[in-house]
């Protein structure tokens, strides 16, 4: 009784032990962030603008068609004047040597070829191919190997992957003429992953619509609306009138969403489309109520446009 009164004290102490160390390390990583957030980025890229954007889902949380592959991850296929972008490669929970963005690239009838640039967001299992890309810090795409597939292509990463010829683009990067980066913004990383890191590394997509302003599209939008609207502000001097993507509210309540439905409509935006992937129903619902005339759904296979 007395051996195993004591192995739990033993236990106790070791877990107690644990938590104070996370939370003193996220503590410090904190600090880190906020450190990094007001050291504005030096080098700001010329960013063209475009006169048509398109925006679709290849791989998203909803969709439309029983067709279509679906399911919990982002892809987004974006066109503009001068180019074609792939942002994210979505998820792959049965590492399918066809993925399922790949699958769903061919009922629309999109060539591979068309694309041009590869950006990924951020390095979670569901927007760079799944658990297995995640675990060997890549970006895994099926039969699509990496980087011989890549050919011509530029692939634009936040943080340092294992494929060779990737671009780790941390600062505000011109993808295109008319499509550039935010820059990687730090952020708490989420839990579980920030048992191993407690710093997590996004950049999000800026496209500047001729006659219009800067619209911002994300993975999954951690660092937060404020300071990805801000970031794309300050770099590209046009006011945001566009959000499309995720932005990570989860199940949080109406009073939690006023703060930042008040933050984006003081920019009067004409275009916001959420992600099902990381927002709930009731999420999605409150930004529809609040933006009536901008909304757009994000389903897979049904493209986003702007103007519309």
């Amino acid at each position: 009784m007395k051996k195993l009164i004591l192995a739990s004290l033993m236990l106790s102490g070791a877990a107690a032990i644990a938590l104070l160390f996370f939370i003193v390390r996220q503590a410090a990583a904190n600090r880190e962030i906020e450190a990094e957030w007001q050291a504005a980025p030096v080098l700001v890229p010329q960013l063209a603008a475009t006169s048509r954007l398109e925006i679709i889902p290849l791989y998203e949380e909803a969709s439309g068609s029983g067709s279509l592959q679906w399911g919990h991850g982002v892809s987004y296929l974006i066109r503009t004047d001068s180019t074609t972008v792939l942002l994210d490669v979505g998820n792959n929970p049965d590492q399918l040597p066809d993925t399922p963005f790949m699958q769903n690239m061919q009922a629309l009838g999109i060539e591979w070829d068309e694309v041009t640039r590869i950006v990924i967001s951020h390095p979670h299992p569901d927007h760079i191919g799944g658990t297995k890309a995640w675990q060997n810090r890549t970006v895994a795409m099926g039969d699509l190997k990496l980087p011989e597939t890549l050919g011509d292509r530029l692939l634009f990463v936040p943080t340092p992957v294992t494929v060779k010829n990737a671009i780790h683009a941390t600062i505000p990067t011109l993808v295109a003429p008319d499509v550039a980066t935010t820059g990687v913004i730090t952020y708490p990383e989420v839990f579980p992953i920030s048992l191993l890191n407690p710093k997590g590394s996004e950049q999000a997509l800026v496209v500047h619509v001729a006659g219009e302003g800067l619209v911002l599209i994300t993975g999954c939008g951690h660092p937060g609306l404020e300071k990805l609207v801000e970031r794309a502000e300050m770099l590209y001097g046009q006011t945001v009138i566009g959000v499309v993507g995720g932005l990570h509210y989860g199940n949080a309540a109406a009073q939690e969403l006023e703060p930042h439905i008040q933050f984006l409509q003081s920019r009067q935006p004409e275009l916001v489309a959420l992600s099902p992937h990381d927002s709930s129903p009731e999420v999605l619902a409150a930004f529809e109520g609040a933006f009536p005339g901008a909304y757009q759904h994000i389903v897979t296979g049904e493209a986003v446009r702007f103007p519309r």
